[in-house]
């Protein structure tokens, strides 16, 4: 893995890994339709997806929160008051537990089972409180102490005010099943001195000289008051979540969540709001592009990526600007994972892979060259091996063309330089980290062995404490041959290879296609294809989570 590179927008998902592989960056999502509106509570539309992932977040914390604050009051009850029903009391702390504990789990759970955690946190939490003050009025009416009955009273009208806040505050709804809560806790403290006179009706006189009209009058307003609070901040918080959602809109298209970002801009997973498709869009934010014609120079280069049509170069939907000056593009949306990731989570490869891998990365160069366009950054981290169509390990190339401006001088591709930087050092070829010469489409040619040297090995081509250590080995030291590191690789693969990574652009294959052509004369390129690709993913339990691409 590059230890510089220019943005570090790739998702990936989790997988079962290899013993003793790295382990590579974990981002899944789920391949569904978005729904209109998902992650917005209480605004009566749809919910799913990243609605249920917020209600679950916010569940988890209000049953972390409420586990401490009644463990430690139960502490203190035991050590100071000498509470009973203490028994009652641990098995409802010990129910919010569990379920604060099951929603920390990584998959998302859908709304009905969430409102019946929900219901069972705040439930739970209101029996606590409701046992406690009824042990105090019991204690203080046996004791005629009318001063502590009215404290435990002011104490049950406190405790109801602070659930209907905490549910108004943590959980996203609508005003009518705001409602509903702040009716149930409004009653509490009426239902807990119901529950006393029932178990107890000698305290009825007690209770009576201590129930004025005026303090009966007074807690209702209060208990109505903070009941309405309740109800209109939860109105106004679901408003003011949906406005956010809405402004998050671009154009036709809703984006959903943030799924990467580095030093150009963002990448989002969205959707269009007439198609339904899921799609990722990178925003290029006008104050990060470094220069005027920056934008500029992104639109010109979409616009001719959009034109290439071979089917291993990611698809480029649609692109724009908004008013702000946010520069936009549209991709698709795979499922599948990086070769990085593959390398990461499952070392090595077998040569027929890699060859089976890199020829549709060629071949989808040989295009993109024919087209006069240089990648500059081809990295396993930006060759996504993809399901399409029920094949699987179908290459796309990803990042294309958005680095650096491209010239056509005499038939010979060219880059004019910029302020960005060339690439990742691992996969630069020696002329490109100098920048003493033009360079042409052999670089890309360059970063293929430089990417087949890492699949086969399980390392780069060239290693360093720091960026500027590999680029100094890049230019300076010999590649040491791949057979040298892995056993087992065949020698007419490791001819191929040991060539692209020539010093000199003229050692290398003239073109892409050449380089096809010789990584298809090997004696490994029918050891691997589709079919064997399909029982790779579905025996080694890859679970095939859809990824951004970016």
């Amino acid at each position: 893995m590059s230890k510089q590179e220019p943005l570090q927008d790739q998702p990936t998902t989790s997988a079962q890994p290899n013993p003793g592989a790295r382990r590579g960056r974990e981002l899944a999502f789920d391949a569904k339709p978005i729904a209109k509106d998902a992650g917005i509570r209480g605004v009566g539309a749809p919910t799913s997806g990243g609605g249920d992932a917020l209600l679950q977040a916010r569940l988890r914390a209000v049953g972390t929160f409420f586990s401490v604050a009644l463990t430690l009051t139960l502490i203190r009850d035991i050590l100071y008051a000498a509470s009973a029903a203490w028994q009652l009391q641990v098995a409802a702390i010990l129910g919010i537990a569990t379920c604060t504990v099951l929603l920390t789990a990584p998959r998302t759970f859908n709304t009905r089972w969430l409102r019946a955690n929900e219901a069972a946190l705040f439930g739970a939490t209101a029996l606590v409180l409701a046992i406690r003050v009824y042990n105090a009025m019991l204690v203080a009416a046996l004791r005629d102490d009318p001063v502590a009955i009215v404290s435990a009273s002011k104490n049950m009208i406190i405790m109801a005010m602070i659930l209907m806040f905490a549910h108004a505050l943590f959980i996203p709804g609508n005003w009518q099943r705001a409602s509903r809560f702040a009716l149930a806790f409004a009653a509490l403290p009426g239902a807990t001195t119901a529950l006393l006179l029932l178990t107890h009706p000698k305290l009825m006189g007690v209770l009576g000289h201590v129930a004025t009209t005026e303090r009966i009058a007074r807690d209702l307003t209060l208990l109505l008051v903070s009941g309405g609070l309740s109800i209109y901040g939860t109105h106004v918080l679901g408003v003011l979540r949906k406005e956010a959602f809405e402004a998050k809109r671009l154009n036709q298209y809703q984006l959903r969540d943030k799924i990467g970002s580095g030093g150009m801009g963002e990448v989002y997973l969205a959707e269009h709001q007439l198609l339904k498709r899921p799609c990722a869009i990178k925003l290029i934010r006008p104050d990060r592009a470094g220069e005027a014609s920056a934008l500029a120079r992104f639109e010109k280069e979409v616009r001719a990526t959009a034109r290439l049509t071979h089917p291993n170069i990611v698809d480029i939907y649609d692109y724009g600007a908004t008013a702000d000056g946010t520069f936009y593009y549209v991709m698709e949306y795979l499922q599948g994972m990086t070769l990085e990731e593959l390398s990461d989570l499952y070392g090595p490869q077998p040569a027929g892979r890699v060859i089976y891998l890199l020829r549709q990365a060629c071949e989808a160069l040989a295009e993109a060259h024919g087209a006069g366009l240089i990648h500059r950054d081809i990295k396993p981290a930006n060759l996504f091996a993809a399901r399409r169509g029920g094949r699987y390990d179908f290459i796309k190339l990803l990042d294309f063309g958005l680095v650096k401006e491209q010239d056509v001088d005499s038939g010979t591709m060219t880059l004019r330089q910029t302020h960005t930087p060339p690439g990742t050092p691992q996969f630069m070829a020696p002329e490109q980290i100098n920048g003493e010469r033009p360079v042409d489409h052999r670089i890309d040619l360059y970063a293929i062995g430089g990417v087949a040297y890492l699949l086969l090995t399980g390392r780069a081509a060239f290693e360093g404490e720091s960026a500027a250590a590999v680029m100094i080995a890049a230019t300076r030291d010999p590649v040491v041959p791949p057979s040298k590191i892995r056993s087992g690789v065949p020698e007419d693969l490791e001819r191929i290879v040991l060539r692209c990574l020539a010093k000199e652009p003229d050692g290398r294959f003239a073109d892409a296609l050449e380089l096809e052509r010789a990584l298809a004369s090997c004696r490994s390129a029918g050891d691997w294809d589709h079919t064997s690709a399909s029982h790779w993913w579905h025996e080694a339990g890859r679970p095939l989570g859809a990824a951004a691409t970016v």
